[in-house]
C-alpha cells in the first residue's frame, strides 16, 4: 500500500473509513502514475467537512448519507502541469472522476459507489 493511515484519516478525528475497494483502486492509480502523490484531503467527518467549507454531499465524507457510501475521494497536491496531465490521464484511464483546482487535483470513484457518472470538472474559486 502506497498511502499511510495518517495520510488517509480525517485530520480532526483520526477516523479512516474508505468505501469498499477504494484503497486498492487508489493504490492501482498510484502505481500507474509512477510517482509519489501528496494528499491534502481524504477522509472527512461531517464536522470537518463543514469547518473547511466542503460540499455537503462531498465524496470525502465518512458515512455519506446523501450517496450511501464512505470516503471514495482524495485531493492530490500537484502544481506542475506535466505531472497534472499525467495524473489526470492515468485517472481517466482507470475510470476515476477528476476535478481540477488551481492547487490540487480531486479524484474520486463516484461511478463505483454512487449513481453519478464519471466526469471531469474544474473548481470555480
Amino acid at each position: 500500500m502506497f498511502f499511510s493511515e495518517d495520510e488517509l484519516a480525517c485530520p480532526t478525528t483520526g477516523e479512516l473509513v474508505l468505501a469498499p475497494g477504494f484503497g486498492a483502486a487508489l493504490d492501482s492509480l498510484r502505481a500507474a502514475f509512477g510517482a509519489p502523490m501528496r494528499l491534502s484531503s481524504a477522509c472527512r467527518t461531517v464536522e470537518r467537512n463543514r469547518r473547511i467549507g466542503g460540499h455537503p454531499r462531498s465524496l470525502h465524507l465518512i458515512g455519506n448519507e446523501a450517496h450511501g457510501t464512505d470516503t471514495c475521494a482524495v485531493d492530490v497536491v500537484i502544481l506542475d502541469g506535466v505531472s497534472r496531465a499525467k495524473l489526470m490521464s492515468a485517472a481517466l484511464d482507470q475510470e476515476w472522476s477528476v476535478g481540477v483546482a488551481s492547487n490540487f487535483i480531486h479524484i474520486d470513484r463516484r461511478s463505483d459507489h454512487t449513481d453519478l457518472p464519471q466526469v471531469v470538472y474544474h473548481y470555480r474559486r
